[in-house]
Order: structure tokens, then C-alpha cells, then sequence
């Protein structure tokens, strides 16, 4: 239930600082409009750092808690997840942190109860079936705007 919380406050955490703070203000209008706000006479690409940077720290957290759950950490480790991580994304919609943490739980569930009701790795498949009906039915993800 640690890893759980901290997920939770660490996704509370930046979108706190995306939504009231004046550096998340300068990054979602450098998202929509990188030239506009440059104009503007602010440098993007710091504040594209710093995001970055809280990026890289939040998963030095998710990576220190999971080797502490874990009991082990080697450079293998959770490779097998980075398809998973794409397929979350993918769902989600590009660029919409709602949207990720939506598809991420309900890739989650969806994966353990297939493997638990179904079939031991069913849940991979099911995954995968998803991401393609996903793809099929609304191409931009869950929560992603369709582009024009």
C-alpha cells in the first residue's frame, strides 16, 4: 500500500505543479504553442528541463520503491514493462496525464483479472486486444484530443 500512496501523492504532486503553478502554466503553453511563448521572451527549454528533471525524479522514486517491494534491483529488471508502460500511453491518449492514469488502472485490473478469472498470461493477450480495439475505435487514446 506504500507504493500505492506514494503513486498517488506523486501524481497529486505534478499535477499541482502543472495546474498552479506559474512554470506549469509556461510548459502547457510551450506545449500548445512552443514560438508563441518564446516570443513571449520566456525560455522553453528550461522549463522543458525542469520537467524533465521531475520526470527523472519521480522515477527514481517509482524505481526505489519498487526495488524495496521487490527485494532486488539489477539492471533487468522491468524491461518486461516497458511495452506495458507504451500500451498505457498509447491508451491514455498522447500528452494527457488524465488520461494515463485512467488507462493505467484499467490496464492493470483488466491484465490480473484475466490472469486470475481466465487464464495465467491471458492477461498480456487481453492487453494487447485492447490497445487495438482502442486504436481501432478512437485513435487518439481515452482522454487525447483529435488532431485536425
Amino acid at each position: 500500500f506504500v507504493a500505492i500512496g506514494a503513486a498517488v501523492a506523486v501524481y497529486l504532486g505534478i499535477v499541482a505543479f502543472l495546474r498552479r503553478t506559474r512554470y506549469g502554466l509556461i510548459v502547457r503553453a510551450g506545449v500548445e504553442n512552443r514560438a508563441m511563448v518564446t516570443a513571449l521572451g520566456i525560455n522553453v527549454t528550461r522549463a522543458f528541463t525542469l520537467v524533465f528533471a521531475i520526470g527523472g525524479m519521480a522515477a527514481a522514486l517509482g524505481g526505489a520503491i519498487t526495488g524495496v517491494y521487490f527485494n532486488a534491483i539489477n539492471p533487468e529488471q522491468g524491461g518486461h514493462l516497458l511495452i506495458f508502460a507504451f500500451i498505457v500511453v498509447i491508451i491514455g491518449g498522447l500528452g494527457s496525464l488524465r488520461g494515463a492514469a485512467i488507462a493505467a488502472v484499467l490496464v492493470g485490473l483488466l491484465q490480473q483479472y484475466a490472469n486470475f478469472y481466465v487464464l495465467v498470461g491471458a492477461g498480456d493477450l487481453i492487453v494487447v486486444l485492447l490497445l487495438a480495439v482502442v486504436l481501432l475505435i478512437r485513435p487518439q487514446g481515452l482522454a487525447g484530443k483529435a488532431s485536425v
